[in-house]
C-alpha cells in the first residue's frame, strides 16, 4: 500500500515524467531547462543579497529633525511651566530650536538611518 501512495504522489508531484503525460508531445523549450539571462540572475543576486531593514529609534524621531545640510535640530528644554520667576530672555532663548554637537550627531545617524 505504501508503494502505491508514493508512486501516485510521485505523479502528482512530477507531471512531466508521469507515464499519464507520455503521449503528449511537448515543445523542446519544455524538456530543456533554458538558462537565465544575464539581466534576470543579476536581478535575482541584488534581490537575494538585499540587508535587513533598519527600524528608526522612536525617541530619537521625536526629538529631532535632520535637516537638509544633515545637522539634527531639536527643541531646548524648560519651557514647559514653573516659567514664573525665569527672566524673560532665558524663557526667550528656551523657546529658540538648538543643534545636536558633531558628536551627538554621529549618535543621530545611527538610530534615525532614513533621516
Amino acid at each position: 500500500m505504501a508503494s502505491f501512495i508514493r508512486s501516485t504522489m510521485a505523479l502528482a508531484w512530477n507531471p512531466l515524467k508521469s507515464t499519464a503525460f507520455a503521449s503528449v508531445s511537448r515543445p523542446a523549450s519544455l524538456l530543456t531547462p533554458a538558462a537565465p539571462s544575464t539581466a534576470t540572475s543579476i536581478l535575482c543576486n541584488a534581490v537575494r543579497h538585499m540587508s535587513y531593514k533598519l527600524k528608526t529609534n522612536s525617541a530619537a524621531k521625536k526629538r529631532f529633525v535632520a535637516t537638509p545640510s544633515g545637522k539634527f535640530k531639536h527643541w531646548r528644554s524648560g519651557k514647559r511651566h514653573i516659567n514664573t520667576g525665569m527672566d524673560r530672555g532665558r524663557l526667550n532663548k528656551a523657546g529658540k530650536a538648538s543643534y545636536a554637537t558633531p558628536a551627538q550627531a554621529k549618535h543621530l545617524r545611527r538610530l534615525m538611518p532614513y533621516a
